[in-house]
Protein backbone atom coordinates (compact mmCIF):
# COMPACT_ATOMS: atom_id res chain seq x y z
CA UNK A 1 0.00 0.00 0.00
CA UNK A 2 0.94 3.38 -0.53
CA UNK A 3 2.30 5.24 2.60
CA UNK A 4 -0.40 6.74 4.14
CA UNK A 5 0.71 10.40 6.15
CA UNK A 6 -0.75 10.23 10.29
CA UNK A 7 0.54 11.83 13.11
CA UNK A 8 3.61 12.85 13.54
CA UNK A 9 4.50 11.67 17.15
CA UNK A 10 6.44 13.51 19.89
CA UNK A 11 7.36 12.52 23.49
CA UNK A 12 9.05 13.90 26.60
CA UNK A 13 10.27 13.12 30.42
CA UNK A 14 9.73 13.70 33.68
CA UNK A 15 12.89 12.86 34.58
CA UNK A 16 14.77 16.07 33.59
CA UNK A 17 11.63 18.28 33.75
CA UNK A 18 8.51 19.35 36.00
CA UNK A 19 5.46 21.02 34.16
CA UNK A 20 3.58 23.57 36.61
CA UNK A 21 0.00 23.73 35.11
CA UNK A 22 -0.23 26.81 32.50
CA UNK A 23 3.70 27.11 32.59
CA UNK A 24 4.97 26.66 29.03
CA UNK A 25 8.56 25.28 28.92
CA UNK A 26 10.59 23.77 26.69
CA UNK A 27 11.52 20.12 26.34
CA UNK A 28 14.09 17.65 25.91
CA UNK A 29 14.25 17.89 22.10
CA UNK A 30 13.40 21.76 22.10
CA UNK A 31 9.35 21.47 21.68
CA UNK A 32 7.11 24.07 23.21
CA UNK A 33 4.95 22.18 25.85
CA UNK A 34 2.24 23.42 28.20
CA UNK A 35 0.13 21.20 30.58
CA UNK A 36 -3.20 22.52 31.33
CA UNK A 37 -3.96 20.49 34.27
CA UNK A 38 -1.11 18.84 36.19
CA UNK A 39 -3.43 16.38 38.48
CA UNK A 40 -0.40 15.26 39.72
CA UNK A 41 -1.29 11.20 39.05
CA UNK A 42 0.83 8.33 37.98
CA UNK A 43 2.79 9.90 35.24
CA UNK A 44 4.14 7.05 32.39
CA UNK A 45 7.61 5.32 32.57
CA UNK A 46 9.82 4.51 29.71
CA UNK A 47 8.86 1.23 27.63
CA UNK A 48 5.11 1.77 29.16
CA UNK A 49 2.17 1.73 26.72
CA UNK A 50 -0.29 5.35 26.90
CA UNK A 51 -3.68 5.51 25.39
CA UNK A 52 -4.38 9.20 24.79
CA UNK A 53 -6.88 11.43 22.58
CA UNK A 54 -4.56 13.36 20.19
CA UNK A 55 -5.58 16.44 17.62
CA UNK A 56 -3.60 17.47 15.26
CA UNK A 57 -3.95 21.13 14.26
CA UNK A 58 -1.98 23.38 11.97
CA UNK A 59 -3.35 26.98 12.67
CA UNK A 60 -7.13 26.59 13.47
CA UNK A 61 -7.99 23.61 10.99
CA UNK A 62 -7.63 20.08 12.61
CA UNK A 63 -5.71 17.71 9.83
CA UNK A 64 -6.27 14.74 12.11
CA UNK A 65 -8.14 13.36 15.04
CA UNK A 66 -7.12 10.27 16.83
CA UNK A 67 -10.79 9.22 17.94
CA UNK A 68 -11.67 9.04 14.30
CA UNK A 69 -10.05 5.65 14.32
CA UNK A 70 -9.42 5.02 17.91
CA UNK A 71 -12.34 5.91 19.68
CA UNK A 72 -11.31 4.56 22.85
CA UNK A 73 -7.90 6.48 22.55
CA UNK A 74 -4.77 5.90 20.58
CA UNK A 75 -2.43 3.17 22.16
CA UNK A 76 1.19 4.06 21.92
CA UNK A 77 4.38 2.36 23.16
CA UNK A 78 6.86 4.92 24.67
CA UNK A 79 10.84 4.44 23.73
CA UNK A 80 13.30 2.96 25.60
CA UNK A 81 15.61 5.45 27.88
CA UNK A 82 18.49 4.74 25.77
CA UNK A 83 16.09 5.33 22.82
CA UNK A 84 15.24 8.45 23.69
CA UNK A 85 18.08 9.83 25.01
CA UNK A 86 19.94 8.69 22.10
CA UNK A 87 17.70 10.44 19.64
CA UNK A 88 18.54 13.95 18.48
CA UNK A 89 15.07 14.60 17.66
CA UNK A 90 11.91 13.17 18.69
CA UNK A 91 8.01 13.61 17.83
CA UNK A 92 6.34 15.58 20.09
CA UNK A 93 4.00 13.78 21.41
CA UNK A 94 6.50 10.86 22.77
CA UNK A 95 7.82 13.93 24.81
CA UNK A 96 5.00 15.50 25.84
CA UNK A 97 3.68 11.94 27.11
CA UNK A 98 6.58 11.43 29.30
CA UNK A 99 5.56 15.14 30.98
CA UNK A 100 2.19 14.24 31.73
CA UNK A 101 -0.22 12.54 34.03
CA UNK A 102 -3.30 10.43 33.45
CA UNK A 103 -6.01 12.60 32.84
CA UNK A 104 -3.88 15.54 32.06
CA UNK A 105 -4.67 17.92 29.19
CA UNK A 106 -1.53 19.53 27.30
CA UNK A 107 -0.19 21.48 24.53
CA UNK A 108 2.47 20.79 22.51
CA UNK A 109 3.91 22.71 19.69
CA UNK A 110 6.47 21.28 16.72
CA UNK A 111 8.10 23.27 13.67
CA UNK A 112 6.91 22.52 10.31
CA UNK A 113 10.13 21.79 8.16
CA UNK A 114 10.23 22.66 4.69
CA UNK A 115 9.18 18.99 2.71
CA UNK A 116 5.76 19.09 5.28
CA UNK A 117 4.94 22.73 4.48
CA UNK A 118 4.95 22.47 0.57
CA UNK A 119 2.59 19.95 0.88
CA UNK A 120 0.19 21.82 2.89
CA UNK A 121 -2.91 23.74 1.51
CA UNK A 122 -1.63 27.65 0.49
CA UNK A 123 -3.59 29.14 3.42
CA UNK A 124 -1.71 27.08 5.99
CA UNK A 125 1.97 27.80 4.61
CA UNK A 126 1.99 30.96 6.49
CA UNK A 127 2.23 28.62 9.88
CA UNK A 128 5.63 28.02 11.48
CA UNK A 129 3.97 24.66 13.89
CA UNK A 130 2.23 22.01 14.15
CA UNK A 131 -0.04 21.62 17.45
CA UNK A 132 -1.08 18.75 19.15
CA UNK A 133 -3.55 19.08 21.58
CA UNK A 134 -2.97 15.83 24.14
CA UNK A 135 -5.46 14.32 26.78
CA UNK A 136 -3.34 11.30 28.23
CA UNK A 137 -6.46 8.59 29.10
CA UNK A 138 -3.79 5.77 30.39
CA UNK A 139 -0.58 4.27 31.15
CA UNK A 140 -0.44 1.19 31.05
CA UNK A 141 2.97 -1.08 32.63
CA UNK A 142 4.28 -4.22 34.06
CA UNK A 143 2.30 -7.05 34.29
CA UNK A 144 -1.41 -5.32 32.57
CA UNK A 145 0.99 -4.52 30.07
CA UNK A 146 2.03 -8.01 29.70
CA UNK A 147 -1.25 -9.29 29.96
CA UNK A 148 -2.64 -7.00 27.34
CA UNK A 149 0.43 -8.35 24.73
CA UNK A 150 -0.63 -11.89 25.80
CA UNK A 151 -4.04 -11.15 24.72
CA UNK A 152 -3.83 -10.33 21.48
CA UNK A 153 -1.15 -12.63 20.56
CA UNK A 154 -3.21 -15.13 21.48
CA UNK A 155 -6.67 -13.68 19.05
CA UNK A 156 -3.36 -12.79 16.68
CA UNK A 157 -2.52 -16.39 16.36
CA UNK A 158 -6.62 -17.08 16.08
CA UNK A 159 -7.02 -15.12 13.11
CA UNK A 160 -3.45 -16.22 11.58
CA UNK A 161 -4.78 -19.84 11.38
CA UNK A 162 -8.39 -18.37 9.89
CA UNK A 163 -6.25 -16.64 7.70
CA UNK A 164 -4.33 -19.73 6.51
CA UNK A 165 -7.33 -21.83 5.94
CA UNK A 166 -9.13 -19.44 3.88
CA UNK A 167 -6.28 -18.92 1.64
CA UNK A 168 -5.99 -22.32 1.02
CA UNK A 169 -9.36 -22.68 0.18
CA UNK A 170 -9.28 -19.95 -2.30
CA UNK A 171 -6.14 -21.47 -4.00
CA UNK A 172 -7.94 -24.66 -4.11
CA UNK A 173 -10.80 -23.45 -5.88
CA UNK A 174 -13.47 -23.79 -2.93
CA UNK A 175 -14.45 -20.45 -2.55
CA UNK A 176 -15.80 -19.92 -6.30
CA UNK A 177 -19.64 -19.52 -5.23
CA UNK A 178 -19.15 -17.72 -2.40
CA UNK A 179 -17.37 -14.65 -4.08
CA UNK A 180 -18.56 -11.65 -5.05
CA UNK A 181 -16.56 -10.21 -8.34
CA UNK A 182 -16.99 -6.34 -9.00
CA UNK A 183 -16.91 -4.95 -13.05
CA UNK A 184 -12.93 -4.22 -11.40
CA UNK A 185 -11.99 -7.49 -11.02
CA UNK A 186 -11.80 -7.39 -7.35
CA UNK A 187 -13.39 -10.24 -5.24
CA UNK A 188 -14.49 -9.79 -2.30
CA UNK A 189 -15.83 -12.43 0.73
CA UNK A 190 -17.80 -11.09 4.13
CA UNK A 191 -16.96 -13.04 6.85
CA UNK A 192 -19.26 -10.86 9.21
CA UNK A 193 -21.45 -7.96 8.29
CA UNK A 194 -21.35 -4.92 10.21
CA UNK A 195 -24.19 -3.34 11.79
CA UNK A 196 -22.54 0.40 11.02
CA UNK A 197 -23.46 2.10 7.90
CA UNK A 198 -22.06 2.15 5.14
CA UNK A 199 -18.87 3.22 4.52
CA UNK A 200 -18.84 6.76 2.29
CA UNK A 201 -16.79 8.33 -0.36
CA UNK A 202 -14.08 10.69 1.58
CA UNK A 203 -14.52 9.64 4.85
CA UNK A 204 -12.16 9.10 7.27
CA UNK A 205 -12.02 5.31 8.32
CA UNK A 206 -10.26 2.89 10.66
CA UNK A 207 -8.84 -0.52 9.02
CA UNK A 208 -7.52 -3.31 10.76
CA UNK A 209 -5.92 -5.83 8.29
CA UNK A 210 -3.75 -8.54 7.24
CA UNK A 211 -1.89 -9.36 3.86
CA UNK A 212 -0.97 -11.91 2.81
CA UNK A 213 -0.06 -13.82 -1.00
CA UNK A 214 -1.64 -16.28 -2.46
CA UNK A 215 0.95 -18.64 -0.78
CA UNK A 216 -0.07 -17.87 2.37
CA UNK A 217 2.55 -15.58 3.42
CA UNK A 218 1.94 -12.63 5.24
CA UNK A 219 3.56 -8.89 4.13
CA UNK A 220 2.48 -6.70 6.52
CA UNK A 221 -0.44 -6.80 9.39
CA UNK A 222 -1.99 -4.34 11.75
CA UNK A 223 -3.45 -7.07 14.01
CA UNK A 224 -0.58 -8.06 16.37
CA UNK A 225 -1.04 -5.11 18.28
CA UNK A 226 -0.55 -2.32 16.04
CA UNK A 227 -3.50 0.36 15.98
CA UNK A 228 -5.47 0.27 12.55
CA UNK A 229 -4.82 2.05 9.78
CA UNK A 230 -6.48 5.04 8.91
CA UNK A 231 -7.33 6.69 5.85
CA UNK A 232 -9.76 8.97 4.02
CA UNK A 233 -11.88 6.46 1.36
CA UNK A 234 -11.30 6.84 -2.25
CA UNK A 235 -9.21 9.90 -2.58
CA UNK A 236 -6.39 7.81 -3.98
CA UNK A 237 -4.19 7.01 -0.30
CA UNK A 238 -4.55 3.22 -1.09
CA UNK A 239 -3.92 1.05 -3.64
CA UNK A 240 -6.78 0.58 -5.51
CA UNK A 241 -7.94 -2.74 -4.99
CA UNK A 242 -8.06 -1.76 -1.01
CA UNK A 243 -10.01 1.37 -1.41
CA UNK A 244 -12.63 -0.21 -3.75
CA UNK A 245 -13.01 -3.36 -1.24
CA UNK A 246 -13.37 -0.81 1.98
CA UNK A 247 -15.99 1.57 -0.02
CA UNK A 248 -18.47 -1.58 -0.63
CA UNK A 249 -18.59 -2.47 3.08
CA UNK A 250 -20.29 -1.29 6.37
CA UNK A 251 -18.60 -0.16 9.13
CA UNK A 252 -18.41 -3.15 11.57
CA UNK A 253 -17.57 -5.58 8.60
CA UNK A 254 -14.91 -8.33 8.51
CA UNK A 255 -14.42 -9.27 5.36
CA UNK A 256 -11.44 -11.18 2.59
CA UNK A 257 -10.61 -8.98 -0.39
CA UNK A 258 -8.81 -10.59 -3.41
CA UNK A 259 -6.64 -8.35 -5.64
CA UNK A 260 -5.78 -8.73 -9.00
CA UNK A 261 -1.92 -7.47 -9.48
CA UNK A 262 -3.78 -4.29 -12.01
CA UNK A 263 -5.56 -3.52 -8.52
CA UNK A 264 -2.22 -3.37 -6.14
CA UNK A 265 1.22 -2.93 -7.53
CA UNK A 266 0.95 -4.21 -10.97
CA UNK A 267 4.30 -5.09 -12.82
CA UNK A 268 5.74 -3.31 -10.02
CA UNK A 269 8.07 -5.14 -7.13
CA UNK A 270 7.41 -3.52 -3.62
CA UNK A 271 9.32 -4.83 -0.58
CA UNK A 272 8.38 -8.44 0.06
CA UNK A 273 5.92 -8.11 -2.70
CA UNK A 274 6.90 -9.49 -5.68
CA UNK A 275 5.84 -8.62 -9.58
CA UNK A 276 2.48 -9.04 -10.42
CA UNK A 277 1.26 -10.56 -7.37
CA UNK A 278 -2.24 -11.01 -6.19
CA UNK A 279 -2.80 -9.83 -3.36
CA UNK A 280 -5.73 -10.78 -0.09
CA UNK A 281 -6.04 -9.05 2.62
CA UNK A 282 -8.45 -9.88 5.63
CA UNK A 283 -9.71 -6.74 7.12
CA UNK A 284 -12.06 -5.32 10.02
CA UNK A 285 -13.45 -1.90 9.37
CA UNK A 286 -14.08 -0.29 12.62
Amino acid sequence: MKSIPGFILCMITASWLHAQAGVEIKTIHGFRFINHTDKKSTKPLFEDDIVADVQVYVGDSLMQDSKSFAPDGLTLTLPSKQEFESSPSAPALMDAALLMGIGDSATAYMKIDSFIKVSLPLRLRKFDDVRYEIKLVNVIGGEAKRAITEKKQAAFTVISKSVSTTVADYRNGDLKTRLTKLPSGLKYLVVEEGKGIPVQSGEQVAVHYYGCLTDGSMFDTSLNGGEPLAFPVGVGQMIPGFDEGVSVLKHGSKAYLFLPPALAYGDQENGAIPANSELIFYIEIQ
